[in-house]
Parts: C-alpha cells; sequence; structure tokens
C-alpha cells in the first residue's frame, strides 16, 4: 500500500475514533516516515486513548527530545505539557529544555522556518545548511525564568475546523501555536484569510495589545495543541523582560496592517505576499484624539489607510466660514487624502482623529509604483473617489 493510501486510511480511523484500528495503521506510518514528528504524535495519542499512558509518554518523550534538540523549542514545551498531564512526576523534558538553554545560549530557541516533518540530521549550528529564525518570547529565557514560564502556560486542542476565538471574544490571551496549522479571517468574509500561522508562532496579539474584544476569526486548519499566555503572565514577564513587549509589538503591527489590507477593497485582491510587501511601502503615523490629520485646502500628495481608531471628516460651511460641517466618520481599513494624490489638487476636507489612532501613510512615489503593476487599485480609489464627492454633495443638499 502507499504512503498516500495509508495517510488516507489512517486519517479516516482516526476520525471515525476507531482506535484500534487506526494503531497499526500508524505504527506503519511511524516505520516508513520515522521522521515525520505529526505521524508520531498521533502514535502516542492513540496509544494514550487505548489505555496506554506509559506506551504514550514513551512516544511523547522521544518526540519532545527531537523537537528539543533541533530547537523546536514550542512544540517541546506543547508535548512536555502532554506529559505532565498523563504523569506529573515525568520532568525530564522540561529539564532538558533547561540544560539546552543554558548550554547553547545564543542558540537558544532557534527553530527552523518548516517544523512539520522535519529531519533531525544536520547540527543545528550548521547555518549554511538550514534557514533559521529565533522563537519569539522564549529566546531571552533560561533557568528558573524558563520553568516559571512554561509552567505558566496551559494547554489546549482543537479538531481540524474549530474556531480557536471570533469576533467579539476577550482579547486577554496571546497564544503560542504548539502543533499544527491555524489561519486568521477577517470576520464576515470567510475567503479573506490573511495570515497562515505554522507550529511555533504566536498569534492572538491584535486584540491583547490593544486589550480590545476579537475583531478577526481564528480557525484550526488541522488539528492543533496551542499554548495559552493569560494577561496576567503576560504583565508580570514584561515588567522583567521589556524585550517582550517589543517582540509582541512588532508582531502587533505585522498583523494589523495585515488584516487593514486584508479588508481594504483597494487591496483585497492582490495576493497576501504581494500585499506584505506592498505594506512595507506605508508610513506608521500615530495620533491623539482630536489631533489633526490634514486640513482642507492644504496641498497633499498621500493617503492615509486607517490601521486602528477612526476619524471625523468636516468641510468649511459654504454659508458661514467660521463654522464646519460634520460630514461623517471613516473607519479601521479605510483610506482618505485620495482626492489630493488623484488630482494634484488641494485637500477636500480635514480630517480629525476621533479616538487614539494609528494610520499608515502612502506618498504618491510608491502609490504610482503600486498603480503600475496593480492598475486596478487607481480604477477602485478613482470610483470611491467620485462616490465621496457625490455623499458630500448629498449632505449639502440636505442642508439646504
Amino acid at each position: 500500500m502507499s504512503i498516500s493510501d495509508l495517510r488516507n486510511k489512517a486519517k479516516q480511523a482516526w476520525m471515525s475514533g476507531k482506535y484500534d484500528k487506526a494503531l497499526p495503521i500508524f505504527e506503519t506510518l511511524h516505520q516508513k516516515l520515522p521522521n515525520d514528528l505529526r505521524i508520531f504524535v498521533k502514535l502516542a495519542e492513540i496509544r494514550e486513548r487505548l489505555g496506554d499512558p506509559q506506551g504514550a509518554v514513551r512516544d511523547y518523550i522521544q518526540i519532545a527530545e527531537s523537537y528539543a534538540n533541533d530547537g523546536f523549542v514550542v512544540q517541546a514545551i506543547a508535548i512536555s505539557k502532554i506529559i505532565l498531564r498523563i504523569d506529573p512526576k515525568r520532568t525530564e523534558i522540561q529539564n532538558h529544555l533547561r540544560t539546552l538553554s543554558e548550554q547553547r545560549g545564543d542558540d537558544w530557541a532557534i527553530r527552523t522556518l518548516t517544523p512539520q516533518d522535519h529531519q533531525a540530521i544536520t547540527p543545528i549550528h550548521d547555518e549554511k545548511k538550514f534557514n533559521f529564525e529565533r522563537t519569539p518570547l522564549l529566546s531571552m529565557l533560561s533557568g528558573d525564568e524558563l520553568d516559571d514560564f512554561i509552567d505558566s502556560l496551559s494547554l489546549t486542542s482543537y479538531q481540524e475546523g474549530d474556531t480557536i476565538y471570533k469576533p467579539g471574544d476577550s482579547g486577554g490571551s496571546l497564544y503560542l501555536l504548539g502543533m499544527g496549522n491555524i489561519r486568521l479571517e477577517v470576520a464576515g468574509d470567510e475567503q479573506a484569510a490573511y495570515a497562515h500561522l505554522s507550529e511555533g508562532d504566536f498569534f492572538g496579539e491584535v486584540a491583547f495589545m490593544s486589550r480590545t474584544s476579537r475583531l478577526d476569526r481564528a480557525i484550526a486548519a488541522s488539528d492543533v495543541k496551542i499554548l495559552t499566555i493569560k494577561r496576567d503572565t503576560f504583565d508580570t514577564w514584561v515588567a522583567r523582560y521589556p524585550n517582550i513587549q517589543t517582540i509582541v509589538e512588532s508582531f502587533y503591527r505585522e498583523r494589523v496592517l495585515a488584516r487593514a489590507l486584508a479588508i481594504n477593497p483597494i487591496f483585497k485582491d492582490i495576493p497576501v505576499n504581494v500585499r506584505m510587501k506592498l505594506a512595507e511601502r506605508f508610513k506608521l503615523c500615530h495620533f491623539n484624539t482630536g489631533d489633526s490629520i490634514i486640513c482642507e485646502n492644504d496641498s497633499g500628495d498621500s493617503i492615509f489607510l486607517i490601521r486602528s481608531g477612526h476619524v471625523k471628516v468636516f468641510i468649511h460651511d459654504p454659508k458661514d466660514d467660521q463654522k464646519s460641517i460634520h460630514l461623517g466618520d471613516i473607519h479601521e481599513g479605510s483610506f482618505f487624502g485620495e482626492v489630493s494624490l488623484l488630482t494634484g489638487r488641494p485637500r477636500t476636507a480635514s480630517i480629525i482623529a476621533a479616538c487614539p489612532l494609528e494610520v499608515m501613510e502612502l506618498n504618491k512615489h510608491d502609490f504610482d509604483e503600486i498603480v503600475e503593476r496593480f492598475p486596478a487599485v487607481k480604477q477602485i480609489i478613482t470610483r470611491f473617489q467620485k462616490k465621496r464627492v457625490q455623499d458630500t454633495i448629498r449632505t449639502l443638499m440636505e442642508r439646504k
């Protein structure tokens, strides 16, 4: 039987809950693919479900050691949590992680970019053969600090297709993806996945850092195991290690911008990888409540995309120059400033921050390069510009 057929047969037995039938199939798969740790994990899970905790722990220890030795620290921690759930006395993996952190120094908490199905053959120091990146939050911890941090994490399992969180849920937790894959989706649009995450990544930082409810949705793209960091734990660690805040803030900025681009009609149809390259052209600007972002009749040659917060739009009252007319509000994911960018004319309205505001500014030079590659961007903005002119005229007519 081919590997593909074995995989399909194993998945069917697993999904149907026929673990006694699934066991020999996964054992065969493991023999044929000994370095595929996802198969090994399933085999260990089946042993536990069939009432063989000692056999499960034996397998889990091998899996965790393989992950740890190759620098896949988050995955090793997730497996360690499973081992301790089955047998709280089996602390050897946590001790192993502590030893590695102390021995490797700068090489601690490093993972390859493709953790699943990895082969533990090439030494971790051979950077010519592997492309490495550090696992955020963990690379600065060792000794007692690492032990305390691991102890503070909780492990939760989800099946493929499960919702991990949805719009409106509390943003009080930060997540580390220990096993499997997830996708982040824009609320209300299941096709607008703006991020695909794999083992070792962390997520949920958008609402967590802004201390708001969730605005997006996290879906398990496979069976997953997730480590959770609660707010009080995070705040404690930030007080000790300020760099943790910096790391999470960096990811926060990238993900919020990715979401803003995903829900904006200008960029929505542009491929995700291209979108993120475009994002590098934007300049981040912060404003406080009441700050003026642009003023009517001023010159300007840039467009703004709201990353978080919202703004109020005003124009001078043609009947009384001392008064202003409120045309409406513009919210997260929307843009403004397009008229001057397209026509070269002065700003047609004043924009005021209605709350603490983050906007991304794109200048004309970079905009023109984007339009040259994606002509539809200019067409969409022009269409929005015409609609806004019509809305302004309608507002003025209603005041007569």
